[in-house]
């Protein structure tokens, strides 16, 4: 796994003199290295507080976005590192309500390698999930609605059902 752009400074780190290695490309990086890698700009004067989006999704060569109904298959297991960690340092994890029905999806868990990232950033235990539909055709008896370590937020429009 290589970064090509844009390109990453690593800095020095902060116990050892000099520069801190850059990841190999000949060994997977660690969760931490990942994690420096996708970490959002540092804030400068004025900009304390501003809101990012990080967008990340997998598709085939013909821009398919699944395969057989799911959006795994057609990820790696690098594919999978890199969307564990963005979805472990995330405030909130949106996906569609098609995503939830199909691939059962899951609340987000505690990830203790990542415990004290979040929370030096002010964030809690793990991202909330918020799921946008249209419809409200969701299974609320799921794990995702039941059994959440941070409540699952749904986002829907005026002409959703009022029940």
């Amino acid at each position: 796994m290589r970064r090509l752009f844009p390109p990453f400074e690593y800095p020095a780190a902060p116990t050892a003199p000099g520069r801190r290695e850059p990841p190999s490309a000949d060994r997977p990086w660690t969760l931490e290295e990942i994690a420096d890698a996708y970490a959002y700009p540092a804030a400068t004067a004025g900009e304390a507080g501003r809101p990012w989006l990080r967008g990340n999704m997998v598709a085939s060569l013909d821009g398919a976005a699944h395969h057989g109904g799911r959006s795994q298959p057609l990820s790696s297991d690098a594919d999978m590192r890199i969307f564990g960690v963005l979805r472990a340092l995330a405030d909130a994890v949106v996906v569609g309500a098609e995503t939830v029905r199909r691939e059962g999806y899951r609340p987000a868990r505690r990830r203790e390698a990542f415990a004290a990232r979040r929370e030096a950033a002010g964030q809690g235990p793990a991202p909330a999930i918020a799921v946008v539909s249209a419809s409200l055709d969701l299974d609320f008896s799921l794990p995702l609605f039941t059994e959440p370590l941070v409540p699952t937020l749904v986002l829907t429009g005026a002409a959703a059902p009022a029940g």
